[in-house]
């Protein structure tokens, strides 16, 4: 009788030590660290492509810091994520969209999705955009810029997307799987 209630407790520790190490791995946004101590009130652990968003709202000057990274990507891809207050859908979205430059250096613009087969060139939002920036690093991509949104977009859509880059150029994402289920709602003043 001794022994099986051994075998039990045994059973039992190993099992919360299993438990334990497989969910300390999975990464979510709470875990997450950024470069001088960098910290956001919100953020949110997007249900596809592997991706975060966190973000301060300051109501009192309508700004949002946002940090958006997108793990397990490699330097032969870009990533994007934007806003569209026509709905979560591509056309119409306010992209910020990153990638790493021939000189493996992260880059970061802003571009207006107008159609679905978009230029993906650097082109001025529909709001003002005063810091962009990203980085690469232990192949995470993270985008941090300032955005100066109106009141009305506090509560709108957002989208985010990934593809791969080859000979300098974003090539268009998947139109099948995750890649059309990168869409949702986002509101900045509550998390």
């Amino acid at each position: 009788m001794e022994i099986k209630a051994w075998n039990f407790v045994l059973f039992s520790c190993l099992l919360v030590v299993s438990f334990s190490a497989s969910s300390s791995s999975a990464q979510t946004c709470l875990s997450q660290t950024f470069p001088n101590n960098m910290q956001y009130a919100n953020c949110t652990d997007l249900p596809v492509l592997n991706s975060y968003l966190h973000w301060t709202y300051n109501q009192s000057d309508g700004t949002v810091e946002i940090a958006f990274r997108r793990t397990g990507t490699t330097s032969s891809q870009w990533s994007a994520w934007g806003i569209n207050p026509s709905g979560p859908r591509m056309v119409g979205t306010q992209a910020l969209v990153a990638l790493v430059n021939s000189s493996g250096v992260a880059q970061a613009f802003t571009t207006s999705i107008d159609s679905l087969g978009p230029s993906m060139q650097q082109t001025a939002l529909s709001f003002p955009v005063p810091s962009l920036s990203a980085t690469f690093d232990n192949n995470e991509i993270t985008i941090f810029a300032v955005l100066i949104i109106p009141q009305n977009l506090t509560s709108t859509s957002q989208v985010w997307q990934e593809g791969e880059v080859s000979n300098g150029q974003i090539q268009p994402h998947s139109t099948s799987g995750p890649n059309v289920q990168s869409a949702g709602s986002i509101n900045f003043l509550t998390n």
